[in-house]
């Protein structure tokens, strides 16, 4: 569809990222280059109107002529204050020594305030001078410094967008690597909440049994909940607070370097250039402060309602749209919205996989990895015979209406011919149960083998008229019932 054509260009940005170690060598002789113009910048960048006082910032030498080959008439010690009356064209300063002109190099000196102007002779002889090369008016200064920033900034985007594709790419390698504890215990709180999860890969068919196991599995639900407890904590803390939040502030880092609306300077040097204040202010502190602000609140609510970290497989484009909050200037009304896809196995929903491998299955270029909080979940080894045999076929809309018309959230079930555990958050008007109950992490990018960039970042999981919305409603139905 048209309304993409510039998402996958931004979900492409992983290609423009990745140019690995290369790009960083590349860009290492211009950065080489900048600092070398930035030399030259001291003397211009902060003077006011000649003659002026500068400070030395070391031992120097004081020359007859502006050039470091002509003799030296004395030295200078560090911190000493001198008045310098104009700027030669060689980039040395002409000061007074005595009763004759001496010259000391620009690189050395800084600015320090404005002299009084002199009335005298001399004064006037060097105001005149001042109207040539040597003291050039304040209007070209300006113009020299705001061409020579220009260059800076965009040499230093060159290399930031270096870095950030390197940055991605060791993010993808090495987290994988630093997480396995806390994926471990994410696996713990998974099994353990339901150790006899095992038993039960099949159904019975046995409707009078299995509805008395549901029952007493319920009341031994309990004392396992209050046991994980902490449990939960832990990997509330780090899934919540540390990885998502690393992760979104690399989404909005990158907007500053690398704007991805039109009007924030996208196609347009000059307007990034000018709003980099701005996008530091929206992403970094304004949409950086919400995150941590709703991640610190769902950290709080799953220590006390069950959350686990989850897998979904899908495309480069389509988890753009479902993660993105369309601050990137483009969005429709698929936005932020998780949608219903084909199969169905196992009821009409949206499908989860506690195993990575699992999820690869699914996927066709990225992995959305998430919290889900997947409410009360139905055993499908313990539902009605009826129920499970409609599962393992396409679109088993049966196992959904049955779910929910009996207070469940999520579907588990095994799946014999693939032997794997998915979940699945039961969805009956084309709309998963609540916004709030799917909350991503970030998105890996499987083809460029890095994190996937979000245009804008992510959709927030609190600060959201949607899931405002949401949770208004799930109270006053709680309250009802």
């Amino acid at each position: 569809m048209p309304v993409y054509e510039k998402q996958i260009d931004k979900v492409k940005l992983t290609k423009a990222l990745t140019s690995n170690t290369h790009i960083l060598n590349k860009w290492i002789g211009r950065t080489v280059m900048v600092l070398l113009l930035l030399i030259t910048l001291p003397c211009w960048a902060d003077e006011g109107d000649f003659p002026a006082w500068y400070r030395t910032t070391t031992a120097l030498n004081v020359r007859v002529a502006d050039n470091a080959k002509a003799r030296k008439i004395t030295t200078l010690k560090k911190n000493a204050e001198i008045k310098v009356d104009y700027i030669t064209r060689n980039n040395w300063a002409a000061i007074q020594y005595g009763q004759q002109r001496g010259y000391v190099s620009c690189k050395y000196i800084r600015y320090v305030r404005d002299a009084q102007k002199a009335t005298s002779n001399s004064a006037s002889t060097h105001n005149n001078t001042k109207k040539t090369y040597g003291g050039w008016p304040n209007l070209w200064n300006i113009a020299f410094n705001l061409g020579m920033w220009t260059l800076v900034i965009v040499f230093l985007r060159k290399i930031a967008i270096g870095l950030l594709g390197i940055i991605s790419v060791f993010m993808y390698k090495v987290y994988w690597v630093v997480c396995i504890p806390f994926y471990v215990m994410n696996w713990l709180q998974r099994h353990l909440s339901k150790p006899w999860r095992i038993l039960y890969k099949t159904n019975s068919g046995n409707d009078a049994g299995n509805k008395r196991l549901r029952n007493i599995y319920e009341w031994i639900k309990i004392p396992i909940y209050v046991a994980l407890t902490p449990l939960r904590f832990v990997n509330a803390v780090y899934f919540n607070m540390v990885v998502h939040c690393c992760f979104e502030m690399y989404n909005y880092v990158i907007e500053i370097f690398l704007p991805s609306n039109e009007k924030e300077g996208e196609d347009n040097l000059l307007l990034m250039i000018v709003l980099i204040p701005w996008r530091v202010l929206r992403y970094v502190v304004w949409h950086g402060s919400l995150t941590f602000i709703e991640a610190g609140i769902w950290t709080i609510v799953d220590t006390f309602v069950p959350a686990l970290t989850l897998f979904h497989g899908t495309s480069e484009v389509a988890s753009t749209t479902i993660t993105h909050a369309g601050r990137s200037g483009y969005s429709n009304y698929l936005s932020g919205i998780w949608n219903v896809g084909t199969g169905n196995y196992a009821g009409n929903g949206i499908y989860f996989a506690p195993a990575r491998s699992t999820s690869l299955h699914y996927s066709s270029g990225a992995l959305i990895v998430c919290r889900v909080s997947l409410g009360k979940v139905l055993d499908l080894g313990l539902a009605p015979w009826h129920v499970y045999r409609q599962c393992g076929y396409r679109d088993a809309l049966g196992a959904t209406k049955w779910g929910l018309n009996n207070g469940y959230v999520t579907g588990e079930w095994w799946r014999k011919d693939r032997g794997w555990w998915e979940y699945c958050m039961y969805d009956w008007q084309n709309r998963y149960n609540y916004s709030w109950r799917i909350r991503p992490l970030y998105v890996l990018n499987l083809n460029e083998q890095m994190l996937q960039r979000i245009p804008g970042g992510m959709a927030h999981w609190l600060f959201r008229k949607m899931v405002i919305c949401d949770i208004f409603m799930y109270f006053k139905e709680a309250l009802k019932s």
